[in-house]
């Protein structure tokens, strides 16, 4: 615990997943004094044209915080 799941259009190299995800290990570290080796980041690529379904999907609208373009919070 904590568990970071980060989805995204694919065409990025193994390398820079891993850096977007160190980095958002170490924003949990500093900010909410998370343990480093109690976070995990997930990193989930998902085709464009099924990406705004797939998201609605799992995740109600609720848990969402930030809304993008295509994604839309419930509030």
């Amino acid at each position: 615990m904590p568990h970071i799941a980060v989805s995204l259009y694919p065409g990025r190299d193994r390398d820079t997943k891993l850096e977007i995800a160190n980095k958002l290990k170490d924003l949990m570290v500093r900010e909410l004094n998370f343990p480093p080796d109690s976070i995990s980041v997930s990193v989930v690529e998902i085709e464009p044209d099924n990406f705004v379904e797939t998201i609605q999907q799992k995740y109600d609208g609720k848990d969402l915080y930030i809304s993008s373009r295509a994604v839309k919070t419930s509030t």
